[in-house]
């Protein structure tokens, strides 16, 4: 067999049915990765008969003169467990690489390393994928560590909801704090709605301060894709109209309950179970009394309402990922985020889609000294399972180059390469 370069419609057919293809493994994101001033190639291990038995978008840049740095975005497409072909892949790979001068390649497989619970537990009897590290490593790779923040170009850390369930179960699934928080966004008038490419500006708005991209980051994202119908733009729009009806709604129901338990007091029948229902009820009294100034104030500023977040997401191989989000922190209190990921995963329920992945999450579960516990309880509390990546790998091409590279640090790449960790 043999390496070869392959035409971008013969590569998305062999990638649409492999096993492990993703969306970073597409045409599409090599055309998104060129305009990030990167070159590609696509290519595929065949046999005499031309067949096709493994297939790569590598995306490039030269580091130092005619010599360049690889990445192969998610991994080969190729059966990693099957050891001969895997090393015979390997070792064209690198003579392949080596007569373009390239000094290494970098993977990061979507391979499970280690089944976790959702307290990031190795679950005995689970997937492990030691054998196929030490594998890798007999073959030249250099794994690059068990890390567990954000160290690499993608998340090692991912966050899966199933799709499963019907809309009943699946929200009775979300912890109690998730579930409190979509209600009082849908209490607060906000509404999700599919946006277009017009609607990038704003949502650029939300999106700038998480991350230092220019615009035509997220246009680039939007029209290519959008190619293949694999990508949806959400917002997240303030009805000050209906907050102000549903406030109203419920200040008055809440003022008619604390009257009676008012009346009960007086006539005496006060006990420690009518008070505790009287603090509580003047503790919603004063709540929903807010709720009516600020909606009042809103709707007369803002009639026909305004959006207050976003989110992206991709849509590839029977799975969805969120891509990246932005919210106005004026109205985080108002959980937008939250109405958001509900909206998407209601609409996917009983879809072809089988699973939402949320993007990155950290591999540090302790709530002490863990910048990130806030992300992981926000990502976990839709009832998402924890998923452990083996993590990313060098190939070196010229060992000599390369560690000269590592030493000097002259190759150190943007780590927001098609990366979206929050």
């Amino acid at each position: 067999m043999k390496i070869c370069e392959i035409e971008k419609q013969k590569f998305d057919a062999f990638a649409s049915n492999n096993k492990i293809r993703n969306f970073y493994q597409t045409s599409e994101y090599g055309d998104w990765m060129e305009k990030r001033g990167y070159q590609c190639l696509y290519l595929a291990f065949v046999d005499e008969q031309k067949n096709i038995h493994a297939a790569s978008l590598i995306i490039y840049k030269n580091i130092i003169g005619k010599y360049k740095y690889g990445y192969a975005p998610r991994g080969f497409l190729i059966n990693y467990n099957d050891e001969h072909t895997f090393e015979e892949f390997t070792n064209h790979v690198k003579m392949y690489l080596k007569a373009k001068d390239f000094v290494y390649l970098k993977i990061d497989p979507p391979i499970i390393n280690k089944t976790r619970n959702r307290v990031g537990e190795a679950i005995k009897g689970g997937k492990d994928s030691t054998r196929l590290i030490e594998n890798m490593k007999k073959l030249g790779y250099i794994h690059l560590g068990y890390n567990n923040y954000f160290e690499m170009l993608k998340p090692r850390w991912n966050a899966v909801i199933k799709l499963d369930k019907n809309e009943r179960d699946m929200f009775k699934s979300f912890s109690k704090g998730v579930r409190n928080k979509i209600n009082n966004a849908m209490r607060k008038g906000l509404k999700v709605y599919k946006g277009t490419i017009d609607d990038i500006p704003i949502f650029y708005e939300f999106v700038k301060k998480n991350y230092d991209r220019p615009i035509s980051y997220y246009y680039d994202y939007y029209e290519i894709f959008k190619r293949r119908d694999m990508i949806d733009l959400y917002l997240v729009k303030l009805d000050p109209i209906s907050y102000l009806e549903t406030s109203k709604y419920l200040y008055d129901a809440e003022q008619f309950k604390n009257s009676e338990i008012a009346e009960e007091m007086k006539k005496g029948y006060s006990n420690k179970s009518l008070l505790n229902r009287k603090i509580e009820s003047d503790k919603l009294l004063n709540v929903y009394k807010k709720d009516v100034t600020l909606a009042t104030e809103l709707s007369r500023k803002y009639p026909d309402g305004f959006i207050i977040g976003g989110s992206m997401i991709i849509k590839y191989n029977k799975q969805l990922q969120f891509l990246m989000d932005g919210i106005d922190d004026a109205y985080k209190s108002f959980n937008p985020n939250h109405l958001l990921k509900w909206t998407v995963i209601k609409e996917y329920l009983n879809s072809k889609y089988y699973y939402i992945d949320m993007n990155g999450i950290v591999g540090n579960f302790e709530k002490e000294n863990n910048e990130y516990y806030g992300l992981n309880k926000f990502k976990l509390g839709f009832n998402s399972d924890v998923i452990e990546y083996i993590g990313e790998f060098d190939l070196p091409i010229n060992p000599t180059l390369y560690h000269i590279i590592q030493k000097t640090g002259t190759a150190r790449l943007n780590k927001k390469i098609g990366t979206n960790k929050k």
